[in-house]
């Protein structure tokens, strides 16, 4: 792969020469590269399959987000150099966000206790949503968790429901990022 720079001829060229080369550009570059063999007897996969679903969803994804002109700068900001707005976008749609932590020492079972939520994303998390379950898996309560100002990566429940009976209870925290992958956690009292 060589990268060209500073030649007129081919700067800013893109395609195929003679079924020998391709050029691609990368941000500012040239790059010139061998072309791709491909073998017309491979067999694909269901996995190969899902995979390559997977890349055409993000890419339609990157597609879309970048029609939004507000999306788009938040994407490019984002973005190293070397990379576009659509990188950022397709690898947005790619890794769902984590919910890293739940910390429950502050929630009593009463109403207005807090429970605190870590959560992380390679671009935002739009949304937390709690639920508490009872030993028995009834729902307690569910509810959103309000970003906190400061640090961006917390979210705060306040309890909205009694709860006497803390033993057992599972919570879960569910994450949304903006092209709506999930992540969740849970943890038992």
């Amino acid at each position: 792969m060589a990268r060209i720079n500073k030649n007129l001829l081919v700067r800013g060229a893109s395609g195929h020469m003679g079924k020998q080369f391709v050029y691609r550009k990368h941000g500012n570059n040239t790059i010139m590269a061998k072309m791709p063999e491909v073998n017309p007897n491979q067999v694909i996969t269901e996995d190969q399959h899902k995979v390559r679903d997977l890349f055409a969803e993000a890419a339609t994804y990157a597609k879309g987000a970048i029609t939004d002109p507000e999306l788009k700068a938040e994407y490019k900001k984002k973005a190293k150099p070397g990379r576009t707005a659509y990188n950022i976008a397709a690898r947005d749609y790619l890794k769902p966000p984590v919910v890293q932590s739940i910390n429950v020492a502050q929630y009593t079972g009463a109403i207005g206790s807090k429970i605190e939520i870590s959560a992380k994303d390679d671009f935002r998390v739009v949304s937390v949503e709690v639920a508490v379950y009872s030993a028995a898996g009834v729902i307690v309560e569910r509810g959103n968790a309000i970003l906190n100002p400061i640090n961006r990566n917390k979210w705060i429940y306040t309890a909205t429901t009694q709860n006497a009976a803390l033993a057992a209870n599972v919570v879960r925290a569910i994450a949304l990022d903006l092209p709506g992958n999930v992540g969740e956690l849970e943890v038992t009292l």
